[in-house]
């Protein structure tokens, strides 16, 4: 039985075996690099897992990378370039995955958080978002102790984003959202001298 031909390894793989041939540091010619990568190996028949394992990458990367357009990839990569807008793009998902998906509303809420950049990054950032193109948010994970200082405040002093924060805790846990009510109606009983409310 004549030898299985082995497939040629895509563009990037072999670059790989010499550092002075690898891509630039470019981000845009990482980006088309790496969509080239994988939808050739797609086309040669491999499976997003197969693809992942090949270029070592996360299958929910391979996943973007071969169902979005390389238009729709390269904006969301504009985004990141920026930089300008890194430091709020866990929160603008949170908020349009909550229900805000109107690109003004998340500028003025980004704005009073700190953001000193335009609304047309925005605006690209929401699209990505809605294109499903978006690198997915980190998991907000606030200690235990940040959690409690959020119940124990009162509402209103809350900042915006501490509000989501701590509304995403609530949804991702049962028991936060219990021990968050009964804090707060103990917290109200205390503030407001309503000790008879204590028995029931």
């Amino acid at each position: 039985m004549p030898p299985t031909p082995r497939m040629p390894a895509p563009t990037c793989c072999r670059r790989r075996r010499s550092a002075a041939d690898c891509p630039g540091d470019s981000l845009l010619d990482r980006v088309r690099q790496r969509h080239r990568d994988v939808n050739e190996l797609a086309a040669a028949g491999l499976s997003l897992s197969a693809i992942g394992r090949r270029l070592q990458l996360d299958h929910k990367t391979v996943r973007r990378y071969r169902h979005n357009g390389l238009e729709d990839l390269l904006a969301s990569a504009r985004d990141r370039g920026a930089g300008v807008l890194d430091p709020f793009t866990d929160y603008a998902q949170h908020r349009f995955k909550a229900g805000c998906t109107s690109s003004m509303q998340l500028y003025r809420e980004l704005l009073a958080l700190g953001y000193a950049g335009g609304y047309h990054v925005v605006n690209r950032y929401v699209m990505t978002i809605r294109n499903g193109v978006a690198i997915p948010a980190q998991a907000v994970t606030p200690s235990p102790r940040t959690i409690t200082s959020w119940i124990m405040r009162p509402q209103e002093t809350l900042r915006l984003s501490d509000t989501g924060q701590l509304e995403s805790a609530r949804d991702a846990c049962p028991e936060i959202t219990a021990a968050c009510d009964l804090a707060r109606e103990f917290t109200d009983m205390v503030r407001h001298r309503q000790g008879h409310l204590l028995r029931e």
